[in-house]
């Protein structure tokens, strides 16, 4: 048996983590928490216990359960508007597209950090800080793609009496409604390509169309 003082001593100093470090892990864990709970769900004791902290650890982090949540928010809303953001190129009809086709692999990786958690908080029927955050970043990519089709209209490939708030809400109903279809289980509304086939025959009607005339000039219809 090796004498106790040739045994090797084992370090026992704890590791601390930062507050910000500690924060984030708070956040992810709340997104997660609130994918499977819901806002009524997602309790202090259910976020302390993820992370491996006391409730009264907690608070030396965030005030109260409110700004936990909107921080939990906050963090969704930066993975939101991506699958409208990554898509480029000159031509807006083709953009428009092209971030529809995006949000259904988007939405397919982001089910459980943002998916399900946004349409628990919109479900949670609460007249709080965390619904006007909400509103607010909707209301922000809303604006975001009016522009993109104002733009379209300058160039001419978009139909100059067409609402631009109509194409942009036609946008988000096109992503709200593949998040619902994942939502149901009715994944065949995305995987058949239906969702897609919608919103290319809805984008048809505002796309100007150049045609050659019988003069070797291109015309616009």
């Amino acid at each position: 048996m090796m004498p106790e003082s040739s045994r090797p001593k084992l370090n026992k100093k704890l590791i601390r983590k930062t507050k910000a470090e500690r924060q984030r892990e708070i956040v992810e864990a709340t997104v997660q928490l609130l994918a499977k709970y819901g806002v009524h769900g997602t309790t202090v004791s259910r976020i302390a216990a993820a992370v491996g902290i006391a409730r009264g650890a907690l608070y030396q982090h965030f005030p109260n359960r409110e700004a936990v949540l909107e921080a939990a928010l906050a963090s969704m809303g930066e993975r939101s508007s991506a699958w409208i953001l990554q898509a480029s190129g000159p031509d807006v009809p083709r953009r428009l597209l092209a971030m529809g086709e995006t949000h259904s692999s988007w939405a397919s990786s982001e089910y459980n950090t943002f998916v399900r958690p946004f349409f628990q908080l919109i479900a949670s029927k609460r007249e709080t800080s965390l619904t006007k955050v909400i509103i607010a970043r909707q209301q922000e990519d809303f604006r975001y793609l009016v522009q993109q089709v104002e733009e379209g209209k300058r160039q001419g490939s978009i139909r100059s009496d067409a609402e631009s708030g109509d194409i942009a809400w036609s946008l988000l109903l096109h992503a709200w409604g593949e998040d619902i279809a994942r939502l149901m289980g009715v994944d065949q509304f995305i995987t058949e390509g239906v969702s897609q086939r919608i919103l290319r025959r809805l984008m048809a009607t505002y796309t100007v169309t150049v045609t050659p005339a019988s003069d070797g000039h291109d015309r616009s219809i």
